[in-house]
């Protein structure tokens, strides 16, 4: 008996591990985090927080404090590690390329682990109130949900109120079938957590009270009485308002406790969360929402979730969760988990009529009702495999159904890897039949690869990308050049996506452009399920000096900086004529200061005549942004004087920090000092104008 209890303790435990691991990495393997504001937030948080401003720490009233506790643990801990400051963290300073990106996943990070260790907890959890294949089945199905994956990736709060809930809703059921307050206590705590991530949690209130006076009645039997025989009836109800007191209790305990506003001043920030919740309930958003093929700004309804949960869930969990619900019809008195099923139907329902009220219609504010989906998939599993295993064809058969209906959830998820939003029901037509329905693109999904692909071309770090604001940020982490979000005459290159698209975000400052661009063949494109989800058009930008001679050189500026090549547009030049340098920069990535470059044409005694001063490539990659042997093909534009005299004249170059104006020490190939910190690069002539304008 104790080997054997041994064993189940290991398998049990083992399993717990696999289903950690299987949700974990998934989400922190490449994570994709379209959403800046709650990495601004969490920045923001952190920063109160050690300060102990303790009234800043409420950031929105969503209020979203899980996230900016778990993402700003994870950004401060980046930020110390790379020697960052919050406004480097916060864009606003330069950073090398990528590090806002590394610095994204680490903010994901803690929330990727907490999200599946709840969801390898559900394991154990469901294993109490069921048999062991449905708790694995659950838990396996939750682990490869795309749809709940695709918002665990991200910096965000919407992953957490879905497990947050789905926590307390587990600790609930447990306490209706174990009957031990503890479980009670447990739901009220992560009730907590779940207030304090996003308002729609507030359903928990309602969901809760239903389950526990349900669950009374039907102990006690008093449904089936009369009332007015039962002189034990205020007992009951003094036991359920108890009950009711203890889930709010703790609730109420975690929301203040790690809230730090709520200790300062607690009657303000509750009454600036109601204000605002309310506000939103109301007001549709500002930008169009995308349904049943066209855009619109009006309220689309309670068909908009309807359509979410059936392209959303999977050609697994779909059907199955409409098998437990017809098994627990079929089979009522036999059927040992009615009641649970029946709790979860409640729960997705109601869940989403609350959504459906409201003036907001976004995908993404259905999430909360798939992981218990994914529960009555497990449910309908177990019940579909009884069901097979009376027709007695083969013993396996039924344990055969349940791991085949698993790999096919593992079979269609995986390979979305890291895009999992792009996964649309293909029961239902998949992303062919979706794209008509529904927004494609929550998370922006291909923008990422988009700037790839723009990195690789010819003077990718001076090109120009024009792009609609809303991922623009997304697309700006990853590419090297400048990224801008408005109509651009120096724009080399116009990013679309389909999302921006369907909804026609801004139409009005790209239509035109997209009308004629969709004329031509795209330079490049990414498309998943053969829909297309991003198009880059445009051509490389020209070489600033093409027809110069190239030269080789080798100064060192500072400790970290080197000049190893320069190019000019031309040798002789006119006055009032243009000269355009090419400085080819290296570095070791240590560079600190933001250094200013300057340009200089000096007469041959020494007088300035022309000067061009700027950060590199025209601010968009500044010192502090290069990276260890990176090469950076910077240029400076120096126009002469049209009353500049003929003559041989001198082109130097240099850096300085613009606040103290000091020069960076320069030093040639043997190590010896330039005067004046200048390099000379060569020399220019200027040639006389003839009197009719031309050239002599």
């Amino acid at each position: 008996m104790q080997n054997l209890s041994r064993s189940r303790w290991f398998e049990r435990w083992a399993i717990f591990v696999l289903i950690l691991v299987l949700a974990f990495l998934p989400r922190a393997i490449y994570p994709i985090s379209r959403a800046w504001n709650w990495h601004m937030r969490s920045v923001h948080f952190a920063d109160a927080l050690l300060t102990r401003n303790w009234a800043r720490t409420y950031q929105r009233y969503h209020p979203g404090v899980t996230t900016m506790w778990l993402a700003g643990i994870g950004l401060k801990l980046f930020a110390w590690q790379q020697g960052l400051t919050s406004l480097q963290l916060l864009s606003i300073e330069p950073t090398k390329p990528s590090t806002l990106d590394s610095a994204v996943a680490a903010g994901v990070l803690p929330i990727a682990f907490v999200v599946s260790l709840c969801i390898a907890l559900s394991y154990f959890l469901l294993c109490n109130i069921t048999e062991q294949r449905i708790a694995f089945s659950g838990s396996f199905l939750l682990a490869l949900d795309p749809f709940y994956t695709t918002y665990s990736k991200e910096i965000h709060v919407n992953a957490l109120l879905a497990t947050f809930m789905l926590m307390s809703c587990l600790f609930l059921l447990n306490y209706v079938y174990r009957g031990r307050r503890i479980w009670l206590i447990l739901s009220g705590i992560f009730a907590g957590l779940a207030f304090l991530t996003k308002a729609p949690a507030l359903f928990l209130v309602p969901y809760v009270a239903l389950a526990v006076v349900a669950d009374r009645l039907g102990r006690s039997g008093l449904a089936a009485r009369r009332w007015d025989r039962q002189p034990w009836v205020p007992a009951h109800l003094v036991r359920l308002l108890r009950e009711l007191l203890m889930w709010g209790g703790a609730a109420a305990v975690v929301f203040v406790v790690l809230w730090p506003a709520m200790w300062v001043e607690p009657i303000g920030v509750l009454r600036k969360m109601a204000e605002r919740v309310l506000y939103h309930v109301e007001t549709p958003h500002f930008s169009p929402v995308f349904f049943n093929g066209r855009a619109t700004f009006e309220d689309p309804g309670l068909r908009f979730y309807l359509a979410t949960i059936a392209w959303k869930t999977t050609c697994v969990t779909l059907p199955m969760a409409c098998a437990a619900m017809v098994f627990a019809l079929l089979w009522f008195r036999r059927n040992k988990y009615r009641k649970l099923v029946w709790l979860l139907v409640v729960y997705v329902v109601f869940f989403t009529i609350q959504m459906g009220l409201g003036g907001r219609k976004e995908v993404s504010y259905l999430l909360p009702v798939f992981p218990a989906l994914d529960i009555l998939a497990a449910l309908g599993l177990a019940q579909g495999a009884k069901a097979l295993g009376r027709i007695r064809l083969w013993q396996r058969l039924p344990t055969a159904f349940v791991l085949l209906a698993l790999a096919l959830q593992a079979g269609v998820v995986i390979p979305r890897h890291p895009y999992y939003g792009t996964h649309h029901n293909y029961l239902l037509g998949g992303s062919q039949v979706a794209q008509h329905i529904l927004p494609l693109q929550d998370q922006g999904e291909g923008l990422d690869l988009a700037a790839q692909y723009l990195n690789m071309q010819p003077r990718a770090q001076r090109s120009v990308a024009e792009i609609e604001s809303r991922s623009a940020l997304t697309f700006e982490r990853k590419f090297v050049g400048l990224t801008s979000t408005t109509s651009d005459p120096r724009a080399t290159y116009r990013v679309y996506y389909v999302n921006q698209v369907m909804r026609q975000l801004g139409d009005e400052e790209w239509r035109e452009a997209w009308k004629a661009d969709r004329q031509t063949t795209p330079l490049w494109s990414v498309a998943f399920d053969r829909v297309p989800y991003v198009w880059v058009y445009g051509a490389p930008p020209e070489e600033p000096a093409a027809g110069g001679p190239a030269t080789k050189v080798d100064y060192q500026l500072g400790e970290h900086i080197r000049l190893t090549g320069t190019r000019f547009s031309a040798e002789s030049l006119m006055p009032g004529d243009t000269l355009t340098l090419v400085l080819i920069w290296e570095s070791d990535g240590e560079v600190v200061e933001n250094y200013t470059v300057f340009c200089h044409v000096l007469s041959a005694s020494g007088e300035l005549v022309a000067q061009r001063d700027g950060r590199p490539i025209y601010g968009v990659r500044p010192t502090p942004s290069w990276r260890a042997g990176e090469v950076i093909e910077d240029s400076c534009e120096i126009v002469l004087g049209t009353d500049l005299a003929p003559g041989q004249y001198e082109v130097s170059v240099g850096m300085y920090d613009l606040e103290s104006m000091a020069r960076l020490p320069a030093t040639n190939a043997n190590g010896e000092r330039l005067r004046h910190d200048r390099i000379v690069l060569g020399s220019l002539r200027v040639k006389a104008p003839r009197s009719g304008g031309g050239a002599d």
